[in-house]
């Protein structure tokens, strides 16, 4: 006998305590709420920490692979990171080389893949803070010099890297003679008169 809506509702908002482990079920749940009962399903978001980005997040992930003929241990392992990232790519006749790619690869290395850029080999993560005024400058200097407002879904911004590597070597010159660290400095250090 199928679950009724209420007990579609009270399952997943269990499930909505450890999304990890099950992305994939929760989803399921997601989905059945959004088709039957969308009011449970808004009800879902604001009673969890889920957000809606992610809540519909997990229901593209069911309705893209429930039907194909993909082991679920091999989704729950890949995360619904990289579940979300091949899902936008992924056919039956592919999605077992989408998977394996996604086995093999890192997320940012698989977003890149994904949107047709070369992977950088030894590329450097570098995490920042910035209070709102800071943000606002760092992004309009980043928008000056060539990045990109996201469309449609993605709100971030597009092609940042190289945006910000434009903007440094306008503001330091010679900048690009720059050679990667090895233990000593290879620059002579910036002097607060600079």
């Amino acid at each position: 006998m199928p679950l009724s809506t209420e007990e579609i509702y009270e399952k997943a908002l269990m499930m909505s305590k450890n999304v990890e482990d099950n992305f994939l079920d929760l989803g399921r749940q997601l989905r059945q709420l959004q088709d039957r009962e969308p009011e449970l399903f808004q009800k879902i978001v604001e009673s969890s920490d889920l957000g809606l980005r992610k809540a519909y997040y997990l229901v593209e992930i069911s309705k893209t692979f429930d039907p194909l003929p993909i082991s679920r241990a091999r989704l729950r392992k890949l995360g619904w990171t990289k579940c979300q990232m091949i899902g936008k790519h992924v056919t039956k006749d592919n999605v077992e080389e989408m998977v394996e790619l996604a086995e093999n690869t890192s997320v940012k290395i698989l977003e890149r893949q994904l949107r047709g850029e070369p992977s950088m080999k030894n590329a450097h993560c570098v995490l920042m803070y910035f209070s709102t005024m800071q943000y606002a400058e760092f992004e309009q200097a980043l928008l000056k010099n060539g990045a990109q407002r996201g469309k449609g879904k993605s709100r971030g911004l597009q092609n940042k890297e190289e945006a910000l590597i434009r903007a440094l070597r306008k503001a330091v010159p010679g900048l690009e003679k720059a050679q990667p660290a090895t233990g000593k400095a290879t620059h002579k250090p910036l002097q607060e008169s600079d």
